[in-house]
């Protein structure tokens, strides 16, 4: 019985989507509060905040009533500077030249080089899906052609800013998801304020919690990855059953070119190209 068992999960495995098996193996980050208490230099309480950054001698916190506030470095206490040094933060300002979806634009430095950054912790419905085009317009509303400023640590995979991005007195990152225009990107962000407000928009039904049936962009991407590779393999299952001049033996890997006597006539096997298997001995593929 446990063999049998065992078995039959091994080949539920290998059924598995190599993505399906990887989301299992890495399970999305735990939910961590991003609001801290803060206390100035006499230990009076502000309020409770995140922190978004230090520009010059001031520092930017973002309260949970959504209304910044500066601060100079020097009026807060000595714990919450050590606090602020212990968490080292880039910034990038510049103007933004082109919004390429609702969680991805273009920003035009100080030295004339542009970078493109994606709004960390956020994913927006792709162009083809169900208020895609909408959400690049609400981004783009918001910030084409203003000066932002880019809060980072690290770059992604394709050498893409990931960062938190402000216009005055407004978190973008934020807006596009209490508008409804984004969801909270789950799998790379713990962010806890941002889970809970996707859930205000969900319970508002804003934007993309109109639709009956939202589809994580994420998922749609996989979808549509998967019927492309579909697609591809039914396009060249259809041009191996046209005759190419070689002609690969399924069984032995042999391939045979349009004068060996094996060409189209073993048991097991299709017609190839000039690069596949391996030459036959006798008309040398």
């Amino acid at each position: 019985m446990f063999r049998d068992r065992f078995a039959f999960l091994l080949l539920l495995l290998a059924l598995l989507p190599a993505g399906a098996i990887l989301a299992q193996a890495e399970p999305d980050p735990p939910l961590v509060d991003p609001f801290r208490e803060w206390r100035d230099v006499e230990k009076n309480s502000l309020p409770k905040s995140r922190f978004a950054y230090v520009d010059g001698d001031q520092a930017c916190l973002w309260p949970e009533t959504g209304q910044r506030m500066l601060i100079p470095v020097a009026r807060l206490s000595v714990e919450d500077r050590e606090w602020i040094a212990d968490h080292p933060l880039r910034i990038l300002r510049g103007k933004v030249v082109f919004v390429a979806d609702g969680d991805t634009i273009g920003v035009l430095d100080a030295d004339k080089q542009q970078r493109r950054v994606r709004l960390e912790g956020i994913d927006a419905p792709e162009s083809n899906q169900a208020f895609g085009n909408k959400s690049k317009r609400t981004l783009s509303e918001a910030c084409h052609g203003k000066e932002v400023l880019v809060v980072y640590t690290s770059e992604d995979q394709y050498g893409r800013i990931l960062g938190q991005v402000y216009v005055d007195d407004r978190w973008l990152n934020h807006d596009q998801i209490e508008s409804g225009m984004a969801w909270h990107y789950r799998h790379f962000s713990g962010d806890a304020h941002l889970a809970d407000l996707q859930k205000q928009s969900q319970k508002g039904q804003k934007g993309i919690w109109s639709d009956p049936n939202p589809q994580q962009p994420w998922r749609f991407r996989l979808d549509e990855k998967r019927r492309r590779e579909a697609e591809e393999e039914k396009a060249k299952a259809a041009e191996m059953t046209t005759p190419t001049g070689f002609w690969l033996n399924s069984s032995s890997g042999v391939r045979h070119n349009a004068q060996c006597d094996h060409y189209g006539k073993t048991s097991r096997g299709r017609y190839c190209t000039a690069e596949e298997g391996k030459p036959c001995g006798i008309c040398g593929g």
